[in-house]
């Protein structure tokens, strides 16, 4: 974020100071905006950390605006440097950013990684080291845009914000280069030619990528570089309307501030408006922000202008402390709401949420106070612009080589919770494998129909044994379990480690022959249809398969129900037609290949993209489905086990109570909902399916739900097992599997 203010005109202006002791040139009127940025960005935080129903849902707009005033300063600066001295010093450049950027950077770094490594929980404490030496090497971005949702984490990072600087810093790298080559002949037409294709380009990137991976749009400099270009644009053309008659120029500038009143207006209602939970960001909708920023510049010095409002001192006084206020904030509330509420990140309370946003207020003014200003007014001594790079470089690696020692340190003390898990689940050996069923005859309207003419099939007997139970535990330490605390949250599936899971893109289930396990040559063929909770599930499917070798053949793709519903994906902010044209597509492979069995999972949780979301309609709409499936496949819906909930992260719980992992039961009530199962029962009732329910296995007794059974750690987040006790599910499965399989088989031999 730069704070250094420039005129509007290209031209170069002298130091001389003004009788109120401001700089000549000096734009107040940015710094009010800016202190408006920072003040959406603040309150957009308080309100997300403590899920206040009066959060400013689109403050994170403040960002846009920026990244639009940090274009307009920086290209102002670059260009107005290069028409006075015939060239641009990039070591001159560079070193201005250092003594801006990093002082204040560094010490909040710091600060927060060894405030971190005593507070964050040991499971995500090398995770959270690791976003600071990213942070400390300005490619936090980067990393969060492969690693974490800004707008629905799994847990919020201390560091998190500091993905806008790493947009800016790698802008900061590449423009000046881009500049000097653009601006060789024509500074000005040069520079706007290669701002125009910036804009262009960066921006059709925004609109595709968004579509896409909304994620990766909003992190990384290519879909945001159009927002910093249009801010240097606008610096470019600064002037440019002055060769006007004195009418048209006076005409000109009114429009304009009327303009910047309408962008004003429009910036405080979509900072109000905007719901990021439903709609994707940037996108096209990040024009609003980018848009009103440009014309709130331009019209900022006109006395008639917005600028009126911008210069006021609340705004002002918050524009000046924005950079030091942007970065403590977050940390403060992160760090300070697991001070407050203990080591599992919880929603702060409202009073706490304001609390917290005042005390950033004066830290923040002492950060400008003492750090910020004595660096960037030269107060504190520095040697000539190249060893300032070379200095700014060397800190910036003994940040980054500190945080990486953090996260050795906390890989080394998880490694010490308990022994080293294999990556992948050891999967129970199974029995000899039964004989392998015949195919059964055509599904009948109810499982208890009979089929004229029927051959008799052989008898369904469990292949698998249940594993006797052990003794009552001695200790609840969590040290000792399986998987271990470390590999727990990693414990995935196979298919999810052979590609087998479709994500987001997919729309056809693979045909890679590795996507084919039980017994890959039997003859009995099983298909599994789901989305990732079923996906979860799988090692105690594949257990059964290849207990009776079958093979077992996964379709299975990440929050696409199988429902004729249209459904909006949560991650993608749309409708989900990839999901439409994936069971398009799966339909049309069962019916080609029909298989024997087709076992069917999902999660209780669907996203409709219009209407009611009902457990009636759900069912209703599952049935339909099954109803299109062939006639001679069996369907066996195993039903959405009782679950910690979408807040409970399971592993983070026992990282935090190390001693007693009792603590994180989950209770029943919650686990359960109020409709958990219904919508599988009315489908199975609806079409004679028949229907798996495991909960009695998973949440035994009538306590509490465990996070951990049998010394076995059940869950690797809020909502999916982990591979290692879902292969325990295998004879559970089982036995419910044959006992269906076996009275179907029953009814469709009895004579009429």
């Amino acid at each position: 974020m730069v704070t250094s203010e420039k005129p509007l005109s290209g031209a170069a202006r002298s130091g001389k100071r003004r009788g109120s002791g401001e700089r000549e040139g000096f734009r107040p009127d940015i710094e009010g905006l800016r202190g408006i940025a920072v003040a959406m960005v603040v309150l957009f935080h308080a309100g997300l950390l403590s899920q206040s129903s009066t959060q400013l849902s689109g403050g994170f707009i403040g960002v846009d605006l920026f990244f639009v005033v940090s274009g307009f300063l920086i290209t102002g600066l670059l260009i107005r440097e290069r028409e006075r001295d015939g060239r641009i010093s990039f070591s001159r450049f560079y070193a201005r950013r250092v003594r801006r950027i990093l002082p204040a950077a560094i010490v909040v770094l710091v600060v927060t990684l060894v405030v971190s490594n005593a507070v964050v929980t040991l499971i995500d404490r090398s995770s959270t080291m690791e976003d600071g030496a990213a942070s400390a090497l300005s490619i936090a971005n980067i990393r969060f845009a492969m690693t974490t949702d800004y707008f629905n984490p799994v847990s919020y990072s201390p560091f998190l914000h500091f993905w806008s600087l790493g947009v800016e810093e790698q802008f900061y790298f590449i423009w000046p280069a881009l500049m000097a080559v653009a601006a060789w002949k024509l500074p000005r037409l040069g520079a706007a030619i290669a701002l125009v294709v910036v804009i262009v380009a960066s921006f059709a990137a925004n609109l595709v990528i968004t579509d896409v991976s909304p994620s990766v749009a909003f992190y990384l400099l290519p879909t945001r570089a159009w927002q910093l270009a249009a801010g240097g644009l606008l610096a470019v053309l600064a002037g440019s309307t002055d060769r006007l008659p004195r009418a048209l120029r006076g005409l000109f500038r009114e429009l304009v501030s009327f303009a910047g009143w309408v962008a004003l207006s429009a910036l405080v209602i979509a900072a109000g408006a905007i719901d990021f939970s439903v709609l994707p960001y940037p996108g096209a909708l990040a024009l609003v922000p980018t848009v009103a920023a440009v014309l709130l510049i331009a019209s900022g010095q006109n006395r008639s202008g917005p600028g009126l409002a911008l210069r006021l001192w609340p705004f002002r006084f918050l524009g000046k402390i924005s950079y030091s206020l942007y970065l403590w904030h977050w940390p403060i509330f992160v760090l300070g709401g697991l001070i407050l509420n203990g080591p599992i990140q919880q929603p702060l309370e409202p009073r706490q949420a304001v609390e917290l946003a005042l005390l950033s207020v004066p830290v923040a003014t002492l950060s400008w106070l003492l750090i910020e200003e004595p660096f960037r007014r030269g107060y504190i001594p520095l040697p000539r612009p190249g060893r300032i790079v070379a200095l700014g470089v060397a800190v910036m690696l003994i940040v980054a080589a500190v945080g990486t020692s953090f996260d050795f340190s906390a890989q080394s003390a998880l490694a010490g919770v308990d022994a080293p898990a294999p990556t992948l689940a050891a999967e129970q050996p199974t029995d000899t494998p039964a004989q392998t069923p015949s195919p059964t005859p055509a599904r009948s309207a109810s499982p208890s129909a009979s089929v004229v003419g029927a051959s008799p099939t052989p008898a369904f007997t469990p292949g698998l044994s249940p594993s006797p139970v052990p003794h009552a535990p001695t200790s609840y330490a969590v040290a000792g379990l399986k998987p271990s605390l470390g590999a727990a949250v990693k414990d995935y599936e196979q298919p999810w480690h052979d590609g087998c899971l479709g994500f987001d893109a997919a729309t056809s289930p693979s045909t890679s022959a590795k996507c084919v396990y039980g017994n890959k040559s039997g003859t009995y063929r099983v298909v599994l249809l789901g989305d990732s909770h079923a996906s979860a599930i799988f090692p105690g499917v594949n257990q059964v398969a290849k207990a009776h070798g079958w093979k077992l053949v996964p379709y299975l793709k990440i929050n696409c129900p199988f429902t004729d519903i249209k459904m909006r994906e949560i991650n993608l902010k749309r409708e989900y037609t990839e999901c439409e044209t994936w069971n398009t597509n799966v339909l049309a492979s069962l019916n080609a290949n029909p298989p024997d069995l087709l076992l069917i999972s999902e999660s209780r949780w669907l996203f409709p993209l219009t209407g009611n979301d009902s457990p009636g309609a759900d069912g209703a709409a599952l049935g339909r489905m099954i109803a299109n499936v062939p006639a001679t496949t069996r369907v066996v819906i195993i039903q959405d086990p009782p679950l910690p909930g979408l807040t409970d992260d399971v592993p983070t719980c026992l990282s935090a109570n190390l001693s007693d992992y009792r603590n994180c039961a989950y209770p029943r009530n919650r686990g359960f909902g109020s409709s958990m199962g219904t919508r599988e029962k009315a489908a199975a009732a609806a079409t004679g399916a028949g229907l798996i329910d495991l909960t009695a296995t998973i949440c035994p007794g009538t306590a509490a739900c465990p996070a951990v059974l049998n010394g076995t750690i059940m869950w690797r987040d809020q909502q999916h097992l982990t591979a290692t006790y879902a292969a325990t599910l295998g004879p559970a499965i089982d036995s419910q599997l044959c006992a269906i399989l076996s009275r179907w088989a029953a009814a469709a031999v009895k004579p009429s």
